[in-house]
């Protein structure tokens, strides 16, 4: 249940973004041939709103399982060297998302400090940046899910050239 929950969670924090970004684009489309006049705050939004869609896209990534198989090496080798690479490409991925986590949070509570807002809207920054630590944290939670299964499946199945060896 709360894997379901999570996931809807994590799909709105990307859907609604996108959503927000295609409404404001067609809204300047319409805007620049009508009335020959571009809105200033929709490239500031775009932009703004990009960090939000990245970081939520690569949880999702993470969750589908689109990040932990480089499957030209992965597919191609039995399962105790599966398992080994499933191990270190999930800390690889959690050490850079700690990073993430830290320079984010970081970034985030400065901005939030001193009070800095957008400059066409004045929405303030944190608002958006906020969305690094977020998504590293939904990251570090999908990556180890990921990884834990990964191994598993790594113990329990045999690569294709061990099947063809029996």
């Amino acid at each position: 249940m709360f894997a379901r929950r999570l996931a809807l969670v994590e799909n709105l924090l990307a859907a609604v973004p996108f959503a927000v970004v295609a409404v404001v684009a067609f809204v300047n489309v319409l805007s620049r041939y009508f009335f020959n006049a571009s809105l200033a705050f929709t490239s500031e939004l775009t932009v703004n709103l990009a960090v939000w869609m990245v970081m939520m896209g690569a949880v999702i990534g993470l969750r589908e399982g689109a990040h932990l198989g480089f499957s030209a090496l992965y597919d191609h080798v039995p399962g105790v060297v599966r398992g080994v690479l499933t191990v270190v490409i999930t800390l690889t991925v959690l050490a850079f998302l700690a990073v993430l986590l830290l320079f984010g949070l970081e970034m985030a509570l400065q901005q939030a400090e001193r009070g800095r807002a957008t400059p066409s809207i004045g929405v303030p920054q944190w608002v958006f940046t906020i969305a690094l630590p977020i998504g590293a944290l939904l990251g570090v939670y999908r990556a180890v899910q990921a990884g834990v299964s990964g191994f598993q499946a790594s113990t329990v199945e045999q690569s294709p050239s061990e099947e063809a060896e029996r």
